[in-house]
Parts: C-alpha cells; structure tokens; sequence
C-alpha cells in the first residue's frame, strides 16, 4: 500500500524495489533467465497461450515504468542533472558522456575522473567496470530524461489510485521468453528463437552466452550441463593491454570440454591506423592463445560501442567508422581468420555505423527488446537478447543470446577438438569411427580410429579395393610420396597413398630405392645409389 505523504522521488523507489522484485520473480517463473530457457520447446507450447501473453505485457508496461530505456535490468535515477545536455549518452546506470568526452554523474552533473572508470589519455579503461561488468546498451540523455518524467507522473498517479485500486494482480506467465516475449521454439524440425509476436528470428538455434573477467572462474562443466551450447569469450579490448584475466582459462576450458566457441575484442579505435593496431594485437593474443581458425565456430567479433575514454572522442561519422572496420578487418584476414563479424546495438548500427558495408558485418547485435529491430545481411546471425541470464557455475548476471541461420542450411561435416583430440561428426551429427574421411577444407585423407579420434603418425591397413597399407602423418594427413621412417624410406602412391613394395624408382630424383623387408609396418626402401 502506497503512503500519501511520501514524497514522490521515495514513491518512485519504492515502486522501483517492488516492480524490481516482481521481475525477478516472474523472470524465474518463466524461464527467460535461467539456462533451462535454452531449452527447445514447440512452438504451441510456448506461444498458443493469449492469456499469458496479455500477462506478459502488464509486466513489461508495469516494469519499464522504472527501468532505464533499451536496459530493463538498469534502474532509472531519481533525477538527471540541468548540466547534462539532451545530447549527452548515458553509459551506465550512473554515469553519462557528453559529445566533448566528459564523463558525469547522471544525478549531480560533476564531472568523472576515476581512471578506473574513465581511463587516462595514455591508458584506456577496462569497459565494463563503468557498470560492474554488466552489459548496457548506451542511451540518449534526452530519453532518460524523458523516462524519468514519466515515472515521476507514475508515482505520483500510484500515489492517488492506491486508495480505490484493489484488484489487477498480476500473474506471472510460465513459459520460456526474454523480457520482452522473445521466446524458444521449434523451426523445420529444429530449434529455433522468435522474435515476440512469433517472427522466426533464428532456426538451427544454439543458446550462446558471452563471457569476460566479470564472469570470474566459471565452472565451465556445469555450465554445459546446464545447456550451455556456445560461447563467446572477451580476448581483450583495445590494444597493448594484454589478455582479459579469464580469457586464456575459458579458452582452454571450452576447448577441454568440446563447447563451441568465438571470440570478441572491445574496440577504442577512433581511426583507421589505431584499428590496425588492434587488429595487430588481437593476431598477437590469439596465436598467443593457440586459438587457429579452425577452433573457431563462432566468428572473432569486434565489438564497436560509444566508449569513453579520458582525453579520447568516440567517432561519429560512418564513414570514419568504415576505414576502422576496414583496418582491422584486412589484418585479421590477413593472418588466416576469415569467419569475423562486428557487434553492436541497434541503435548504434542505426546511427554512426549506419554504413552498408558494416551494415552487412554486423552479425551480432544487442536489442534487449522484443525484437532486435535490425535488418541482418548475414544468414548466420546472434541475438544478445538478455543481459539478466543465469547459468549454473557461473556467479551473477550473464548474457545470453540466440545463434542460428534464418534460412535453413544443410549441415556440413565438420572437426570437433575435445581435450586436445579431433573427431570428425558427419551431417547427420554422428561421430565417424573406425573409418577412413576426407576433408575438403584441408583436400585431405585421414583416418579415424575406432573410438573416434584422429590418427596420427600411424600405419593403417585399409581393406576396400583389394586393400592396401597407408600412413598418416602427425597432421593426421595420409602420406603421398615419399617418407622417412623407422630408420628407412617408404614410397607411398601420389594418388591412392598405397605403400609400395618391392623396387620403386623416384624419377624426381632418377634414384632406386628398394623395400629389403616384407613387414607391412616396417618396409624400409632403402636408398641405392
């Protein structure tokens, strides 16, 4: 029951702590926060109720009276300070930047120097500790300002309704949804993410989170059993500032535990050569990592945000923004890794990377709305839906998002590393075993044994066409040609891989060499001269 002689600034807060505590609790009821709402689930299980979507809205209208705008896990200040200008960005719940640079407190206007939180000219700040290592979506102050009116004449509204409103509870519906009703289903006999209101976002969907230092040590196991089916792993930000403290341990630990992965670095560029130096350095850090491109099956991202940084301004202008993407995106590829996408949010896709060429990068995009209100070029495409998620062994808020194709594409055969070792899983998601595979990435032979790790340095007797001995090497690949070993030399066909017996001439080279043994793991060719 609300008291008429609070004032309305303690009205809000107590609205604020109520609307705050329901959410939590309808969150956990629904499934929008916890890994289980990674789950699959059919499209009438979760969508044929109009009852609980009438449900979902109240919410959504009650709670984002006090939340700040485009962040529903963010609250809203009790007031905004006459000196910060509409054209200032609100950064974090606390803090806002003007078009100077200048960072400051939202409510007192004072101007921020921590070197924590703002950096100094010569050092730029770890980006997430302006909000504790929660994600927030950069916000005009003008519609904060806006928002804060508007919950003040809610308060106020409450204040007098409370005497005669008696009814209107609200019960929280039971189904798997971010805030806003974007929800987990099923598309073609897969899963699948809908935008609220049933618009196929995704299909062939994985639930991705995305980690960096914030995180601390996560227990990376219980997070795969919690459904965890990817990640995305902050490598750095900037550049010369080194690794993120967790990152070469979650790099491993996904490695270990065979959980798909990508990568992403925050970006303090604000030219073209400043790009190429973080692309230089995040090539550094990643052969550093032993991450190749072919550990990757998520993109390496650059994460492009309005950042503060002392004595530094943010670029404005899409085109300046293009040569930056340009920059980095020409060094990465030049080191071998192809698979890149930007991130960002969407209204800042809509406003300085409002370019077509970083239009069409962007595959990752932050909306925590009930749709993403992006026009994707890319097929394969990532939906940071929620910043409030929760995953077994992992302590706090994470992020989580929605990966997949939206038009369906048939799967490919592909290599899978766990603990160190490969294995081949066909289209069909089958892992082969005890069978000889080629690889069209790499138009080579290799040999999978039968507990469905790939040989290496090894002897195989093949027995299709009339069999044959072949070998593969510490690769993995089957040996053509010529090969030194067990104190011998060994001719292997160029085509078939077939060892040879008996006198071989090499005509590369116009030498004999003649096989002195007839052990098929130890045919020596002996060089002659």
């Amino acid at each position: 029951m609300w008291r008429e002689d609070l004032p309305v600034n303690s009205l809000k807060k107590a609205f604020s702590m109520v609307a705050t505590a329901f959410a939590a609790v309808a969150l956990m009821l629904m499934g929008a926060v916890p890994a289980s709402a990674l789950m699959d689930h059919s499209v009438d299980a979760v969508a044929g109720n109009d009852a609980n979507a009438d449900v979902v809205q109240a919410d959504q209208d009650e709670s984002s009276q006090t939340v700040m705008p485009d962040n529903p896990q963010a609250q809203l200040p009790d007031s905004v300070s006459e000196s910060i200008p509409d054209s200032a960005t609100v950064v974090s719940e606390n803090l806002a930047v003007t078009a100077e640079g200048d960072v400051k407190d939202v409510e007192t206007g004072e101007t921020v120097t921590d070197p924590e939180l703002v950096g100094t000219e010569e050092q730029a700040p770890d980006p997430l500790a302006k909000t504790d290592g929660e994600t927030f979506i950069p916000v005009a102050a003008a519609d904060v300002k806006e928002a804060v009116d508007e919950a003040d004449a809610s308060a106020e509204q409450s204040q007098e309704q409370s005497s005669t409103d008696t009814d209107g509870k609200v019960t929280p519906a039971q189904f798997t949804s971010n805030e806003y009703g974007a929800y987990w289903g099923s598309y073609n006999n897969t899963k699948a993410f809908f935008e609220s209101g049933g618009n196929l976002f995704v299909q062939q969907a994985k639930g991705v989170i995305d980690v960096s230092q914030w995180q601390g040590n996560i227990d990376w196991a219980k997070a795969k059993a919690d459904g965890v089916e990817g990640a995305i792993i902050r490598i750095s930000y900037g550049w010369d500032n080194g690794f993120d403290k967790t990152a070469l341990r979650n790099i491993s630990e996904c490695k270990r535990l065979g959980i798909p992965f990508g990568i992403y670095t925050y970006s303090y560029s604000y030219d073209a050569a400043t790009a190429t130096a973080e692309g230089n350095d995040l090539v550094g850090l990643l052969k550093k990592a032993g991450v190749s491109p072919n550990d990757l099956s998520f993109p390496v991202y650059y994460d492009l945000e309005r950042w503060t940084w002392a004595g530094h301004q943010t670029p404005t202008d899409p085109n300046v923004y293009n040569g930056i993407v340009n920059a980095w995106w020409g060094r990465l590829q030049a080191a071998g890794y192809n698979n890149l996408g930007v991130y960002s949010y969407t209204s800042y896709l809509n406003g300085p990377l409002n370019h077509g060429n970083i239009r069409s990068k962007a595959k990752w995009v932050a909306s925590y709305g009930p749709r993403t209100n992006f026009s994707y070029s890319a097929n394969n495409r990532g939906w940071q839906y929620t910043s409030v998620g929760h995953v077994n062994g992992i302590s706090g808020n994470v992020d989580m998002n929605a990966f997949g194709n939206r038009e369906y594409v048939n799967p490919a055969a592909h290599w899978v590393t766990r603990n160190g070792q490969k294995y081949w899983q066909d289209a069909d998601g089958t892992y082969a075993r005890g069978k000889e595979i080629f690889d069209p990435d790499s138009n080579a032979w290799y040999w999978i044994d039968s507990n469905g790790v790939m040989a290496c340095n090894k002897d195989v007797y093949l027995r299709s066409n009339g069999g044959k001995w072949v070998r593969y090497d510490s690769n993995g690949h089957m040996v053509k040609g010529e090969d030194y070993r067990y104190g011998g030399w060994y001719y292997f066909d160029t085509t078939t891989g077939a060892m040879a017996k008996g006198v071989k001439y090499i005509s590369s080279t116009a030498a004999k060499r003649s096989i002195t043994t007839s052990s098929p793991a130890r045919w020596p060719m002996a060089r002659s001269t």
